[in-house]
């Protein structure tokens, strides 16, 4: 639940100058990274020698602030008409102030629920996902923005550091004007995030080196540790696909937080739901074709990886 950079309110902060917690935590593009395997989590959507496309840092989260802001916004719904209904039957019986009550209550609960309808509009009013294309060849990373239009950056000359979203570190990749020092757009790298603990930092720089490898190194670096993708290209993911990656937040080793996730199954259940609905009403997302035309795939590439390597009822 990491929705810094895409929910109303809480942009990444740009046109500032690079910090030095930007600078403490940066990330090399040329320095290897050796303390653990690289890793995907669920990110990628295709592999090959041209480029890996995966999804945005918001696509694993997808569905739960739609079912939470849904809540905020269907229930004062609903009990606003309740204390309208109230207020009408009170003046029918020559209570006039407790008329007025109503329909002031009311009013501030049809606001309440336009605000949730507002906040969760970033959900399923836009797009089911915001691809990222690592061009290996050209060098050159798309991100494909909000509002549809692309932001196209060279590899090389993005400035990528460790960041927070509230209390959970990601990668972030910061496009700089060209004094070198002002941050002037902002984006997440990779769908991991972690809290501040020793492991969950290890496995973020594993994150982290996947990509780089993949860039610095080619396809064979990394294509062993791509077990499984996200099948969403050029289409909407299936109610199971989507259950399955909200289901994931919830494994662990840890015996007393299997407990707790088990009884968090119901409400998981219930955002797999808000999940599928927000897929359906969000658009698919596509390239323009001049980005298309810069990321065109040989014929006979060896390195194809794409939903055909998930289990049939994955594709």
């Amino acid at each position: 639940m990491h929705y810094q950079g895409i929910i109303p309110g809480r942009p990444f902060p740009i046109n500032r100058p690079l910090s030095d917690q930007d600078h403490a935590k940066r990330l090399h593009q040329r320095d290897r990274w050796d303390d653990a395997a690289p890793y995907s989590d669920l990110t990628v959507v295709r592999v090959n020698s041209t480029y890996m496309e995966i999804v945005d840092k918001y696509y694993g989260w997808k569905g739960w602030a739609a079912f939470m802001l849904g809540l905020l916004t269907l229930v004062p719904f609903l009990f606003g008409f309740v204390f309208l209904s109230i207020g009408v039957d009170l003046l029918t019986e020559g209570e006039a102030e407790g008329f007025y009550f109503g329909v002031a209550a009311s009013v501030l609960l049809f606001i309440m629920a336009g605000v949730g309808w507002f906040l969760g509009r970033f959900e399923w009013a836009y797009y089911t996902h915001y691809p990222i294309r690592l061009n290996r060849k050209e060098r050159m990373v798309y991100v494909f923005r909000k509002d549809g239009t692309v932001l196209s950056a060279s590899w090389d000359e993005l400035f990528f550091t460790l960041d927070r979203d509230a209390v959970w570190w990601e990668i972030r990749a910061h496009v700089l004007e060209e004094d070198g020092v002002t941050v002037k757009e902002t984006f997440a790298l990779g769908a991991y995030n972690s809290d501040n603990s020793n492991e969950g930092v290890r496995m973020l720089y594993a994150h982290w080196e996947f990509f780089r490898r993949y860039m610095e190194e080619g396809p064979a670096a990394i294509a062993p540790y791509v077990k499984q993708v996200a099948p969403v290209e050029g289409k909407r993911e299936s109610f199971r696909v989507g259950y399955e990656v909200l289901a994931s937040h919830m494994r662990t080793d840890n015996p007393m937080l299997k407990i707790l996730y088990f009884l968090d199954w119901p409400l998981t259940a219930l955002s797999s739901l808000t999940r599928w609905l927000a897929m359906r009403k969000g658009k698919i997302p596509f390239w323009p074709a001049e980005i298309e035309a810069r990321n065109v795939v040989e014929a006979d590439d060896p390195f194809c990886i794409d939903a055909r390597i998930n289990p049939p009822i994955f594709r």
